[in-house]
């Protein structure tokens, strides 16, 4: 009966959102699968991201230009806020798999460093391994696959929205199941393995396990909570032209936990080797 009333209240909150044309004929769920397929088509992406993700109970804003492939997987990123200047270069398979960093300031050379380890995991809740759209996106698919039976129920059109110039579809994702449960590690696993095992927050789960240190100190048959799924609500808004995210909110139980604004996004441009190259010359490695 809880259950029920909770998604009750969910759904009524998703469904007296505006609708800003008043216009919700195709349903949220077909549009978010066509989101899905046109992931598919991306190899390469340019865009500016403007992010605020919450850490220790406060929402941390970074901003970042980035460029990227994903076959074989390179990144390049170079921070305007709060570091401006700071840029990040990693290649798969290069520099024994570590990212390049230029700080840009003190200690005013240039660092290489894992990217699933110590500072390049400070005050964030992913990897430069999930940039771009696929990481939640991903995380979208499975929960529809997970909730087939009631998807149409959960993945809400809330008709057209104008977001940065743009014409894009308003989509919630309500999902009254969202719960913490008990969870026993298994032999030679990490935070970060559940967490992609699952489909879920690793920064999540080392925030709600105060007696986790980082993201490899569980052992062997230690008991931990871990949220059941990614979140209990979504806000997205697709673009309607390029059917790409723009702009994302992101729910755990206490509030907004994560948010994504997309801008200056090009799906697919050509870039050259020398881009991904700490030489090229638009860089300061």
């Amino acid at each position: 009966m809880r259950l029920n009333s909770l998604f009750l209240l969910l759904l009524i909150i998703a469904t007296t959102m505006p609708l800003i044309d008043g216009v919700n004929s195709e349903s949220g769920y077909a549009i978010v699968k066509q989101m899905f397929k046109k992931s598919l088509t991306i190899n390469s992406l340019t865009y500016t991201i403007t992010k605020q993700e919450r850490i220790g109970g406060k929402m941390i804003k970074q901003i970042s230009f980035t460029k990227m492939e994903k076959e074989p997987f390179k990144v390049y990123l170079k921070q305007q806020y709060p570091k401006e200047g700071m840029e990040v270069l990693y290649v798969q398979g290069t520099n024994n798999n570590k990212a390049l960093i230029n700080p840009n300031g003190f200690p005013w050379v240039n660092l290489k460093l894992n990217p699933t380890e110590g500072v390049m995991r400070n005050n964030q809740h992913h990897t430069i391994f999930q940039s771009g759209f696929d990481h939640v996106i991903s995380i979208l698919e499975f929960l529809c696959n997970k909730y087939q039976s009631e998807v149409e129920n959960m993945v809400l059109n809330k008709g057209t929205i104008i977001w940065d110039n743009k014409e894009c579809h308003a989509i919630a994702f309500i999902n009254p199941y969202f719960r913490y449960i008990d969870y026993t590690v298994s032999q030679g696993e990490t935070i970060e393995d559940i967490a992609k095992k699952f489909k879920l927050s690793a920064h999540m789960i080392l925030e709600n396990n105060l007696d986790v240190d980082d993201y490899e100190d569980v052992a062997a048959n230690q008991q931990i909570k871990i949220p059941n799924d990614y979140s209990p609500k979504m806000l997205l808004y697709i673009d309607k032209k390029e059917l790409v995210p723009v702009k994302m909110d992101i729910y755990d139980n206490h509030g907004l936990y994560e948010q994504y604004h997309y801008s200056q996004i090009t799906v697919n441009p050509v870039l050259s080797s020398e881009e991904f190259s700490k030489d090229y010359k638009n860089y300061n490695f």
